[in-house]
């Protein structure tokens, strides 16, 4: 009898090693969503060099906002005057949950004519990113 229980207890060892917790049960984390966008006057989704640009956006992060940047990058498969880009980033988002980015900011009057590809990009602190590209 006592050499059954000591083989039910092995064995039960043995099964509990097999069987731990993995880091799949784990939830995945929430992504950052953003609705409401307008990208442009009237969300036309053009800018007019040397003026005002529009950009508006309600910002849901999943856990809380690392980094809000926009990017306006010329198109790998189109042909300008010159290279250029735009990059910017906004800090006072950071840490926040939720938030509307609402920003206007000048597109240089040097900036050559053409179709642009615009990201519009959210990093959260949990790791996730959300990228939104438009032309």
């Amino acid at each position: 009898m006592r050499l059954h229980l000591k083989q039910i207890l092995l064995l039960l060892l043995f099964a509990g090693f097999f069987t731990a917790c993995n880091d799949d049960d784990k939830p995945a984390p929430a992504w950052p969503t953003a609705e409401n966008i307008e990208i442009g006057y009237a969300n036309n989704k053009q800018a007019i060099r040397g003026r005002d640009f529009h950009l508006n956006a309600d910002v849901i992060a999943g856990d809380k906002i690392a980094s809000v940047m926009v990017k306006i990058l010329q198109k790998p498969s189109a042909t300008y005057s010159a290279d250029w880009k735009m990059e910017m980033a906004w800090e006072e988002f950071k840490g926040v949950r939720n938030t509307n980015v609402h920003k206007h900011f000048t597109i240089p009057a040097g900036a050559p004519e053409g179709t642009y590809d615009f990201l519009f990009i959210v990093d959260d602190e949990n790791g996730t990113k959300l990228e939104i590209k438009k032309t």
